[in-house]
Parts: structure tokens; sequence; C-alpha cells
């Protein structure tokens, strides 16, 4: 009996451990500022990078990778305003991982992720991926909803689908 209850236990671990997503479109590339996702796909590869990376060479970054993930544990460090022209000047989607407050505090000077009031920006979203096109002098921004943590397979598959899109 002991030795199923062990078994079990070590599946259910393992099955948590890392939710896998079941995105099945072209292989993508994602630097990441922040928290590593635990997820499980073959087709998603991570790489961290730091802030000062992204912003001293964003043309490098673009060439190498499909998107750039940031993170809450970097939020409050990402919305100081010396970062808004880098991410206004980014070829690659700009993923806005878990941010109530949208990409608002990153994208306009004078605000932070702090001082940002979240009653006004808050939409309803979870994560939201911009994309800022410069020779049209136009910003798009892409919102993504999570009603379930038990949906977060889906949603990590919905933003891939959109980074691969883009």
């Amino acid at each position: 009996m002991r030795k199923i209850l062990l078994m079990l236990s070590l599946v259910l671990l393992g099955a948590c451990s890392n939710d896998e997503v079941k995105y099945d479109g072209k292989p993508l590339n994602i630097a990441v500022i922040g928290d590593i996702p635990e997820l499980n796909n073959e087709k998603i590869h991570f790489e961290p990078i730091s802030l000062d990376e992204f912003s001293e060479d964003t043309v490098q970054i673009s060439a190498n990778f499909d998107a750039v993930m940031i993170t809450p544990v970097i939020f409050e460090e990402a919305s100081d305003d010396r970062f808004v022209e880098v991410y206004n000047s980014s070829k690659i989607p700009i993923i806005f991982f878990d941010s109530e407050k949208r990409n608002l505090p990153f994208t306009n000077g004078g605000i932070t992720y702090e001082t940002a009031r979240w009653e006004s920006l808050y939409n309803g979203s979870h994560t939201t991926i911009y994309l800022y096109d410069i020779d049209a002098n136009k910003e798009d921004a892409w919102y993504f909803y999570l009603k379930d943590e038990k949906e977060l397979d889906f949603l990590y598959k919905e933003i891939f689908q959109k980074v691969e899109m883009l």
C-alpha cells in the first residue's frame, strides 16, 4: 500500500511541477526579464536577460528573440521612465505577464507600477502584449484574460499564438 501511495504521490508531484502547454505552432525563443515560467513545451524556449541587456541592445535582442516577457518581480524597476523609449523602439512584442495595470506604467513616462492608479487602469486582463510601430507612430496592445488559475495553460497558448502571428 505504501508503494502505491508513494508512486501516486510522485506522479502527481511530477504532473504539478511543470504545466504542459498545448501550443503547437512554430518554435518560439522568448527573452524573460524576471521569473522564468515553469511550463513544459518543447517548442518554447525561455532565456533570462536583464533590463539593462534589453535597453543596451534592443536591436540584437529583437534579432535573436520572438518576444520579451516581463514578469511581476521586476515590474517596479521595469516601469522606470528610462525604459519607456526601449519599449517603444522594440521591433518585437513585449509581454507584460500578469500585469493588472496593463502596459501603461511601462510605456508612459511620469508613473511607475507602484504609483499608477490601479482602479483606473484595471480592465480585468491578466496579461498584455504591447508592440509599438515606429513607422506608423502607433501602439498596439492585446489583452489576455484568466478567469481561473486552472486555465493558465490555455492563457499561455493564446499568448504564444499571438506572438507567433506578430
